[in-house]
């Protein structure tokens, strides 16, 4: 059994509108490939050269669908953290990134929906030269309880 300290989530009342964070990600191939083996993803166009080439993207692309988990990733792990959860996830993609990028993802809490207990963070992610790959809306639920100080992992 592993144990790993993990940090509290921000509740709802701790959270403020234009609260920013801004995590960057570089797509490797490695993980591109293990995202692909573990959901059974074998479109050429993530893994394989010669067919990308002939493809208005010359090059193998990172699936839509991962960018997706990291967004979701940094919104669990950071804003507003452990405990929280997406409810409604709105990504438009007007950009592509190649294996082995960097990648800018920027969060704002736009709205805070105190009634209903929900936070609506804006999202884009933005290549090297600042151009904008994807951007949207996400909606939030904000953990409500304290999140105990260790993590027991059972299933490792």
């Amino acid at each position: 059994m592993l144990t790993k300290k993990i940090k509290n989530g921000r509740k709802l009342e701790d959270l403020s509108v234009g609260e920013k964070l801004i995590i960057t990600e570089h797509f490797e191939e490695k993980h591109i490939y293990l995202y692909l083996a573990m959901t059974g993803d074998t479109n050429p166009l993530y893994t394989q050269y010669n067919y990308a080439s002939q493809t208005k993207y010359k090059k193998p692309i990172v699936p839509s669908m991962l960018v997706t988990n990291v967004i979701s990733s940094a919104v669990t792990k950071h804003l507003p953290g452990p405990g929280s959860h997406i409810v409604n996830m709105e990504i438009q993609f007007s950009g592509h990134i190649h294996h082995n990028e960097t990648v800018s993802i920027h969060f704002v809490i736009d709205s805070i929906d105190n009634e209903n207990k929900l936070v609506t963070i804006n999202v884009s992610v933005l290549n090297k030269a600042q151009n904008q790959i994807a951007s949207g809306k996400l909606i939030v639920v904000p953990p409500t309880l304290e999140v105990s100080n260790s993590l027991l992992y059972d299933n490792f």
